[in-house]
C-alpha cells in the first residue's frame, strides 16, 4: 500500500518527539590514556590541581635581581651587584636575596625569594663574584609568575568538550595521565536501493555509485562516532529487516539512506514498523522532506533520503544534533555556527525550512553567503560549498544583504570575548549559561579590559573599579566611553590574607610597610590594585609622606600577579607574607584572613554586542535562580538585587 506524508514536522518538533521517546544520553564512560583521547568528549569537568607554572620561574638565562637595584644602569654606567650563588633548573632556591645582590639563574629555574626580575645575560658582564648590569630592569621582567597561566582550582576544560591536541597538552601540563571520556556511540550505516553500486564495481546503466554510505559514515566518524558501513542492501523488505534486526543487537543507532519516501518500492519505513515504532515520517525541510525516524529497543533508526544533498543536509543538522547528544556534547546547536549576509534575493515556500549550499567570503567585518545552484541529487554543490544556509519555516523572502544562519562543513565559530578582571566564579557562570565553547575569556585587569571593549576589541569587560574621588564602583569609568553600557553584576568580599595562625601578627594595611613583611600585589589596572593604592595614599597622607616614598618602604609592592588565586598561592608557598584577594581564593589555599571590604563586580558591554546571541544568553542567565544558587554556594559572594539589569547606557 502506498503511504502519503500526512503530517510533516519541523526540525524542532522532530527533536522534541525524539527526546520524548528516546534517551539521547551517552552510553557510558571509560578512562583512556590522554594520548588516546583526541576527539573524545570529556565526561568530567577538569580543574587545575596545580598552578601553571607551579612556581615563579625565569624565562631567560641571566641574573635574578631586585629590579630597584638596577635603576639608572646604562652601557656607559653599569650597576655592579655581588653574585651570591647560582640556580639551575630543578633546584630549590635556598637564597633570600638582599639589596644589591644577585643570583645567576638558568632558563626555567625557580626565582629566589627577594628577587622580582631577571636581567638577560646579554645585558651583563661578569668579573669574579660581581656582575655588571648595563640596562635597567623592570619588575617581573623575564619572570613567569606561579599561576599566571592557570591557577589552582580553576575550571580548565568543561565536561562535554571535544578534546583537541592542545587540550591534551594542557592535561599533560597539569599532571593528568588519563582522563574520563564518554563512550563513542556505535552507529551502523546501510545504503539501500537496487540502483546503488559499490565503488569499484562495473556501473550498469541506471545505477549510481554509493555516495551516501561513504559520505555519511565518514561524516559520523568526523564528529566522534564509531561508524561502520555495512554495505548496500537491495529494496527487499525481508533482507533489510534481517540486517536491521541483527544490527540492533550490536549498535546504538542505525542509519539508512534511500527508500524512505512513500512509494510502493520504498521499504525503509515498513521495516521500521516491523521492528519498532515510527516517530517521524516527513520533515518540513527542502531538500530532506522524506526523512523517517523510528525507535526500536530504545535505539534510533533514521532513514535518510537517497539524494546526496538531501541526505547531507539532514546529516549536518538533525543527525549531527542526535549524535553529539549521544556523544556527550551538552549543548549542540542544530541550526548554525555562523551568520552571513546573502548576496541575492531568495524566494521560498514559507511552510518549509530551505537548505541552500553556499560559498563564504569575508567583507570588512561581515561574512557574505554566495548561493550555489543545486538539485537534490547533485554532488557538486557539496564539493564546492563551504556550508549550508538555513532559511527557516515561516520566511518567504530573504532580501539581498539580509543575514541568514549558516552551518559550516568546516565549522567557523563566532566567539564572544570576555576581557577584564579575573574572577573564579565567572567561568562557572559561563559554563552554566551553556556558552563556554563560544566564549574566549581573557584576564588583563579591569582597566585594560574596559579600554579593550570600548575600542571594539571585545564584547564584555568584567570590572570592579573604585573611583578614588566619588568612592563609587565602575559607573564613573564606564561613563567616559560613549559606546559602553553597564550591566549590574554581583558583590564579592576582599580580604587581607596571610598564612594560618597569622605568624606575622598582621592587623591592617598599615602593616604592609613593616620591614619584616613582604607583600604580593595585583597587576596595575586591576580593581584590587586600585583599592590598595587608594588605601596607601590615605595612609601616606596620614603619615605626612608622599605616596611614592611610602611604596618604596613596602617590600613586594612591585611583586605583581594577575589573579586572586595568584595572590593566595604566593602566600601559601611562602613567597610573600600577606596580600589582598577575594575570600574564596584565601579559603581555597587554606589561608587565614580578615575581611577588608565588599566590592561590586559588574560588566561593561559594547553597545554593538548587546544583541549578539551569546551575550543575550549570558545576560538572561544572570537573572536566573541558578546564578543566585551558584553565588550563594561560594563563600564571600553575594547577589546584587538588580543583577542582570542595564544600569547605564
Amino acid at each position: 500500500m502506498r503511504r502519503l506524508f500526512h503530517k510533516l514536522v519541523s526540525l524542532n518538533e522532530a527533536i522534541e518527539i525524539i527526546e520524548h521517546n528516546v534517551s539521547l544520553s551517552p552510553r557510558g564512560i571509560e578512562q583512556v590514556n590522554i594520548l588516546d583521547s583526541l576527539g573524545r568528549v570529556l565526561a568530567v569537568d577538569v580543574y587545575a590541581s596545580i598552578d601553571y607554572p607551579p612556581f615563579d620561574r625565569s624565562e631567560v638565562d641571566g641574573y635574578a635581581v631586585k629590579a630597584e637595584d638596577t635603576y639608572g644602569a646604562y652601557e656607559s654606567r653599569p650597576v655592579r651587584l655581588q653574585i651570591i650563588g647560582s640556580l639551575k633548573v630543578g633546584e630549590i632556591p635556598q637564597y633570600n636575596v638582599a639589596r644589591f645582590k644577585a643570583v645567576e639563574i638558568a632558563t626555567g629555574a625557580a626565582i629566589p625569594r627577594g628577587c622580582n626580575s631577571v636581567v638577560m645575560e646579554e645585558y651583563t658582564s661578569r668579573e669574579n663574584d660581581y656582575v655588571y648590569i648595563y640596562r635597567a630592569a623592570s619588575p617581573l621582567e623575564n619572570v613567569a609568575i606561579a599561576g599566571s597561566d592557570i591557577s589552582r582550582g580553576e575550571l580548565v576544560l568543561m565536561k562535554g568538550t571535544r578534546i583537541t591536541p592542545f587540550d591534551i597538552g594542557i592535561l599533560a601540563a597539569l599532571g593528568y595521565s588519563s582522563i574520563d571520556v564518554y563512550l563513542k556511540p556505535r552507529i551502523a550505516v546501510i545504503s539501500t536501493g537496487n540502483e546503488i553500486a559499490e565503488p569499484g564495481q562495473h556501473l550498469r546503466y541506471g545505477q549510481v555509485y554509493d555516495y551516501n554510505g561513504f559520505a555519511v559514515t565518514s561524516y559520523l566518524r568526523s564528529i566522534g562516532a564509531d561508524a561502520y558501513y555495512l554495505g548496500i542492501v537491495p529494496d527487499d523488505r525481508e533482507i533489510l529487516k534481517s540486517i536491521v534486526t541483527k544490527a540492533l543487537e550490536e549498535y546504538d543507532m542505525i542509519i539508512t539512506s534511500g527508500g524512505t519516501s512513500a512509494g510502493i518500492d520504498d521499504v525503509v519505513y515498513r521495516v521500521i514498523e516491523d521492528v519498532g515504532t515510527i516517530l517521524v515520517h516527513g520533515l518540513e525541510v527542502k531538500p530532506g522532506k522524506p526523512t523517517v525516524i523510528g525507535v526500536s529497543r530504545g535505539k534510533i533508526i533514521m532513514g535518510l533520503p537517497g539524494f546526496p544533498f538531501s541526505a547531507i543536509s539532514v546529516s549536518i543538522t538533525l543527525l549531527r544534533y542526535i549524535v553529539e547528544k549521544l556523544s556527550g556534547i551538552e549543548s549542540p546547536n542544530i541550526y548554525s555556527n555562523l551568520k552571513a549576509r546573502m548576496t541575492q534575493r531568495i524566494r521560498k515556500d514559507a511552510g518549509k525550512t530551505l537548505y541552500i549550499p553556499i560559498a563564504i567570503a569575508r567583507r570588512n567585518s561581515d561574512y557574505i553567503a554566495i548561493p550555489i545552484p543545486y538539485r537534490s541529487g547533485s554532488i557538486t554543490p557539496i564539493i564546492r560549498a563551504d556550508g549550508v544556509a538555513i532559511v527557516g519555516r515561516g520566511i518567504e523572502i530573504v532580501e539581498e544583504g539580509e543575514e541568514v544562519d549558516i552551518v559550516m562543513f568546516n565549522p567557523v565559530y563566532r566567539e564572544a570575548v570576555f576581557i577584564g578582571s579575573h574572577d573564579v566564579i565567572l567561568p562557572l557562570l559561563i559554563k552554566h549559561a551553556n556558552i563556554m565553547n563560544r566564549v574566549k575569556l581573557l584576564y588583563v585587569g579591569s582597566l585594560a579590559g574596559l579600554i579593550h571593549v570600548a575600542k571594539g576589541y571585545g564584547d564584555i569587560a568584567p570590572i570592579h573599579l573604585l573611583h578614588p574621588e566619588s568612592k563609587e564602583y565602575n559607573l564613573p569609568y564606564v561613563m567616559q566611553y560613549k559606546d559602553l553600557v553597564l550591566l549590574s553584576g554581583y558583590r564579592r568580599r576582599l580580604v587581607i590574607a596571610f598564612q594560618r595562625g597569622n605568624p606575622k601578627g598582621i592587623k591592617s594595611v598599615r602593616d604592609f610597610i613593616r620591614s619584616d613583611i613582604r607583600i604580593v600585589n595585583r597587576n596595575q589596572g586591576s580593581g584590587t590594585r586600585t583599592i590598595l593604592d587608594i588605601m596607601l595614599k590615605e595612609l601616606a597622607k596620614e603619615l605626612g609622606i608622599s605616596f611614592e616614598n611610602l611604596i618604596k618602604k613596602i617590600d613586594g609592592y612591585t611583586y605583581e600577579v594577575t589573579s586572586h588565586t595568584g595572590v593566595a598561592a604566593a602566600i601559601a608557598q611562602g613567597r610573600a607574607d600577606v596580600g589582598i584577594c577575594v575570600e574564596y581564593a584565601a579559603i581555597l589555599y587554606n589561608l587565614d584572613y580578615m575581611p577588608l571590604t565588599w566590592e561590586e563586580y559588574d560588566f561593561a558591554i559594547h553597545r554593538d554586542s548587546l544583541d549578539e546571541p551569546v551575550i543575550t544568553k549570558f545576560i538572561e542567565f544572570l537573572k536566573t535562580g541558578k546564578t543566585l544558587e551558584i553565588l550563594k554556594s561560594i563563600p564571600g559572594y553575594d547577589v546584587k538585587s538588580n543583577i542582570g539589569e542595564i544600569v547605564y547606557g
